[in-house]
């Protein structure tokens, strides 16, 4: 008698997360539990109030008593929204249904397409209809790929939908015949890709990957490797900057994943230094500058026109009195890990000291290239009325990673200072091997206090109260939960 393996079951999230980037279908580290464990915590909440007649405290105690205070507040949020939700009718709620997982078969391998549901809803008055549900606590609903997983792979008449814990909302799955077609065939090429752990694609994706201290884009020290049961931390630059004004809102948003209360709101000067961003990325690498420049300028209003036409000229300026740069990429991430000691927690939430914890800080940079002479450049432009103002972490932390990243003994950054009243400036700054060593020193102790940061407690590390508070998007849980 003969056994066939059984077919190897691959999830759309992972595919996608490859198509982005090849290096990410490698082994990563350990990240927060914080998501996964509120989500574990609404679900068996959840169906424990809808049991129980919708005693929603009783249901959070017995399953997220073991949280914080802060976290038990959001379980509570969402299992209410889901009794409103599921609680209202005399619809059957059945969770954890025999068959939870849909697949689709890769065409000539043995490879299955696969995506889960959590409950399914029947109505007692017609047997024959059925709508799966899948739970989510966060704001994205199902991607377009798990829709044709799911719309694909199940009987017609079957629906699907998104329980959206956090808006209070039903949302249905919906996709034309051709669009699920369409993702089907292109999870098919995904799947059939080499993988290649060295083809590393860096960009916004590396923010909420798993594999960024061990890629090798954003690398450790010399000799330093981080394991795959390494406590890791991912924070930006601008993150790494605001340390300086409450280290809770950091926390908040890169270890616990707390929602905010609302979305950071970008004001008008903002909004221009956006633009002009976005249009310098596409003007730097162009064969022809003046004509990638029009092109922009067609894509925004007449009053936007104006102030982007200004900052182009300033920059232009720079370029004819200061040191040439060859631009080689624009938007490009770079970074550095630090192995840093602090805290961490096994599986069963015990936590202990002295543990080596990654963390990583991720930059994005304006544009990254060489001077004449070959030394590695980075350029940053400045549109704020106080553009010629220099933070020594954020020019230090593109110093290290791109020394690290090219094993460069030399790097330059340059500062292009547009905006402001004065004229535009360059401010070139050299960071050579006694430079770099500086900045390895100032960046390994600026990051220090994260890998103390208490790897299940929001109410840890402790907030600090300033004039940031009202631009806080956090302000409104946080004076709930302050001592």
């Amino acid at each position: 008698m003969y056994h066939s393996d059984p077919p190897l079951r691959l999830k759309p999230n992972d595919l996608e997360a490859i198509e982005a980037c090849p290096a990410s279908a490698g082994p990563g580290s350990k990240l927060s539990p914080a998501a996964l464990d509120r989500w574990k915590a609404v679900r068996y909440g959840l169906e424990e109030a809808l049991a129980n007649g919708g005693d929603v405290d009783a249901a959070v105690d017995a399953n997220a008593g073991w949280l914080d205070p802060i976290q038990r507040e959001l379980v509570a949020e969402l299992v209410s929204n889901g009794v409103i939700l599921l609680g209202t009718s005399d619809a059957e709620v059945r969770f954890d249904p025999d068959v939870d997982v849909v697949v689709v078969d890769y065409p000539g391998r043995n490879v299955e397409f696969a995506s889960y549901v959590q409950l399914d809803v029947t109505d007692p008055h017609d047997a024959g209809k059925l709508e799966r549900f899948k739970i989510k606590t966060g704001t994205q609903g199902t991607s377009s790929a798990e829709a044709a997983i799911l719309l694909s792979g199940s009987n017609p008449g079957v629906g699907f939908a998104d329980l959206m814990l956090r808006d209070g909302t039903i949302e249905p799955i919906e996709l034309t015949a051709n669009e699920r077609d369409k993702q089907l065939d292109r999870l098919c090429a995904i799947a059939g890709w080499e993988r290649d752990l060295k083809d590393r694609r860096p960009g916004w994706q590396c923010y909420r990957c798993d594999r960024v201290a061990r890629c090798g884009q954003y690398p450790p020290p010399v000799g330093c490797k981080v394991g795959t049961r390494q406590r890791t931390i991912r924070v930006s630059k601008s993150d790494v900057v605001r340390l300086d004004a409450c280290h809770r809102r950091i926390a908040w948003k890169v270890l616990h994943v707390i929602p905010t209360d609302t979305g950071d709101e970008v004001g008008p000067a903002a909004a221009v230094g956006l633009l002009f961003h976005e249009a310098i990325a596409n003007i730097l690498v162009a064969e022809d500058r003046e004509a990638a420049f029009a092109a922009e300028l067609d894509r925004v209003s007449r009053d936007d026109r104006d102030v982007l036409e200004m900052l182009f000229e300033r920059h232009k300026q720079i370029e004819a009195d200061h040191v040439p740069l060859q631009y080689k990429l624009t938007e490009y991430p770079v970074g550095a890990t630090f192995i840093l000691p602090g805290l961490d927690a096994d599986r069963d939430g015990n936590v202990s000291d002295g543990a080596a914890v990654a963390v990583t800080a991720i930059a994005r940079t304006d544009a990254v290239g060489r001077e004449l002479d070959d030394t590695p450049a980075v350029i940053e432009h400045r549109t704020g009325k106080t553009s010629d103002r220099i933070d020594e972490r954020e020019t230090a932390l593109y110093a290290v990673s791109v020394a690290r990243l090219l094993g460069a003994e030399a790097v330059a950054v340059h500062q292009h200072s547009l905006g402001g009243d004065g004229d535009p400036e360059c401010i070139r700054i050299l960071y050579d091997e006694d430079a770099l060593t500086e900045a390895e020193q100032l960046l390994a102790s600026v990051l220090e206090p994260i890998a103390t940061w208490h790897p299940l407690d929001a109410t840890d590390p402790a907030y600090t109260v300033g004039e940031w508070c009202t631009g806080c998007p956090y302000q409104e849980r946080c004076e709930r939960f302050r001592s």
